[in-house]
């Protein structure tokens, strides 16, 4: 009798576990169908009238519309049930103070203290403000999510094959993530319109670019009937 039930009850509990990972699978493939939506650097300093970009960056914003196309994207995918990861830049200048740049775009970084943490300009902008249930990823120094080693356990978890991109800069982050998650296994997506530049030419220039290294360019238009 003891040994039958020993059988029962460890039948019982291998059914449970068989269920549950069942019910898990499903649980994520209705929840996300493969997808993410990756918001990059949608921060005041570069996206708002006060912040300390917005003269390099408005004339992106004036002709994507950036913040208003930013909007309807993230509401869309909270619509659908598709995963938003916000990704954030942020400085820390104290313990950066003896740091030299390695290049132009560090130079001007570090110049106007761009993405100051603490600061309002590290404040995601209204628009792209995180829910509480959604993936923040803590501020990183470098272009991208792969590079912080931030974003790759998420995608893991919850079985991403394929990263919509939008934000800031088209040159600098956005170029990045599109090149880096390619390289790490992914199809990347990027929505041309909610992305926005430090001017019209490098904008022009990094939609040229990215059409090579990701899987397609779509318009806010048409993310909004991907289903």
């Amino acid at each position: 009798m003891k040994s039958k039930h020993i059988t029962s009850t460890l039948s019982i509990i291998c059914l449970s576990l068989i269920f549950s990972n069942v019910s898990q699978s499903q649980s994520a493939n209705k929840t996300n169908s493969g997808k993410v939506l990756l918001i990059t650097s949608a921060q005041v300093d570069l996206l708002s009238e006060g912040g300390k970009a917005w003269g390099f960056t408005k004339d992106s914003e004036a002709k994507n519309k950036v913040r208003e196309n930013l909007r309807k994207v993230i509401k869309e995918a909270r619509k659908q049930n598709i995963p938003i990861i916000h990704s954030p830049v942020g400085f820390d200048y104290e313990l950066m103070k003896d740091f030299k740049p390695l290049n132009n775009i560090q130079s001007v970084i570090i110049e106007n203290k761009l993405l100051e943490i603490n600061s309002p300009g590290v404040d995601f902008i209204p628009e792209a403000s995180p829910l509480k249930h959604e993936i923040v990823l803590p501020y990183r120094q470098g272009f991208t999510s792969f590079w912080a080693q931030s974003i790759q356990e998420h995608l893991k978890r919850l079985r991403i094959d394929t990263i919509y991109i939008a934000g800031m800069l088209a040159e600098g982050c956005i170029e990045s993530h599109a090149r880096d998650a390619a390289e790490n296994g992914y199809s990347t997506i990027v929505i041309s319109d909610a992305i926005g530049s430090t001017s019209l030419e490098l904008l022009e220039a990094s939609e040229k670019s990215l059409a090579l290294h990701t899987k397609a360019m779509i318009s806010t238009k048409e993310f909004l009937k991907t289903k």
